[in-house]
């Protein structure tokens, strides 16, 4: 199922969810099925450790506003997939079996006017474990470097400074992508504009989103 949810409702959704998710339980053992919460459903954590986790209501609310890329960016709805929906749209995009996975969520902006052709895109994935996001993650980047070199227009690394655990990225003549873990989300920010403190900006802004949204539907 993908639901498409307008920014406000999910910021409303979201009040709901963070006043009935201070009560941790236990976690979901790992590579088992895990049936999705209804849309607002507060899902607890998993305990004890303090591991960055996000449900699809905080999953959907992490993902950026325009605001926080740029003035001049504008955007449509997030879209947010769960159940086997979410992992069949994994599966593609990363090339993984995407064990664990509980939500897909993504946002797409552009300048507005789309004056210049400038368009950034966030593609967020909340996973059980921390070790099945970094899996994701690597499956991921490799795929996303393949499809350029086959492209004919081979990659190059990049130093980001992201905040995330894990970070890679990359820019070819035409774009630049970063590939981000946080705990258990791995988000993917790909921008048209390629240089490199564009792709900066626009990572370090999912990272702190997720950390922050995390932290509070948490309870950390």
């Amino acid at each position: 199922m993908k639901v498409v949810v307008r920014r406000a409702a999910a910021a409303a959704v979201l009040v709901l969810a963070l006043t009935g998710c201070e009560e941790q339980g236990k976690s979901p053992a790992a590579g088992s099925i895990v049936a999705p919460p209804a849309f607002g459903e507060s899902r607890p954590a998993p305990a004890p450790s303090k591991l960055v986790w996000l449900d699809p209501t905080g999953l959907i609310y992490a993902l950026p506003e325009e605001s926080h890329v740029g003035e001049v960016f504008v955007g449509g709805d997030p879209f947010l997939a769960q159940g086997a929906e979410s992992v069949k749209h994994c599966a593609k995009e990363t090339g993984a079996a995407c064990t664990g996975l509980l939500a897909v969520a993504g946002k797409d902006m552009e300048v507005r006017g789309n004056s210049d052709g400038t368009r950034v895109e966030f593609r967020l994935y909340a996973f059980e474990t921390a070790e099945q996001a970094g899996t994701v993650l690597k499956s991921l980047a490799g795929k996303e470097r393949k499809k350029s070199d086959e492209r004919g227009d081979p990659t190059q690394p990049v130093t980001v400074a992201s905040g995330a655990d894990e970070t890679d990225a990359f820019h070819d003549d035409a774009t630049a992508e970063a590939f981000m873990r946080i705990g258990a989300v791995v988000a993917h920010a790909y921008t048209t504009e390629t240089k490199p403190g564009a792709l900066e900006h626009v990572a370090k802004v999912q990272v702190e989103r997720v950390r922050t949204v995390a932290g509070k539907n948490a309870g950390y």
